[in-house]
């Protein structure tokens, strides 16, 4: 921007008011005017935050068995809240042979999975999902501490 006199000077240190300014350039007038944009929000929207609190006051990560992340990955995926890569991530097993109804702790081996991808450096979309799948079962971690249950 080239500034050719103290008043176009003022102009960029002038503070934001409530009251419309006129700007005046050399070639063009504009006024400002306050303008606010509409947005709609869906009720499957409005009730996404609910859905979650509901899942994870049924459900602990950091405490599950595998039958039971089933049971949760279903929902968050029938609820629209994770996609279709995020469910088939969440499902992976834990282990070769592993029982389905021994507990384990779902968020230190999502933990695991991130912190090896990026000892090596790997930001591939696999390891940006593995990212995805950590953020999620924080998140249902974090709301069940929000909330008294169990």
């Amino acid at each position: 921007m080239l500034i050719n006199s103290s008043n176009q000077a003022s102009r960029i240190y002038q503070t934001e008011s409530n009251t419309p300014t006129l700007i005046t350039n050399t070639s063009t007038s504009i006024k400002n005017k306050d303008l606010a944009d509409k947005v709609t929000i869906s009720p499957a929207a409005l009730n996404a935050e609910n859905t979650w609190k509901e899942i994870a006051n049924k459900f602990d990560p950091s405490n599950m068995s595998y039958n039971e992340l089933t049971s949760m990955v279903t929902e968050l995926h029938e609820g629209g809240l994770i996609t279709s890569n995020e469910s088939l991530a969440l499902r992976a097993p834990p282990s070769m042979n592993f029982d389905s109804n021994e507990k384990f702790n779902m968020i230190a081996q999502a933990k695991k999975s991130v912190e090896f991808d990026q000892s090596l450096g790997n930001v591939d979309k696999n390891a940006q999902l593995r990212v995805r799948v950590l953020d999620i079962l924080e998140t249902i971690q974090g709301l069940s501490n929000d909330t008294s249950h169990k």
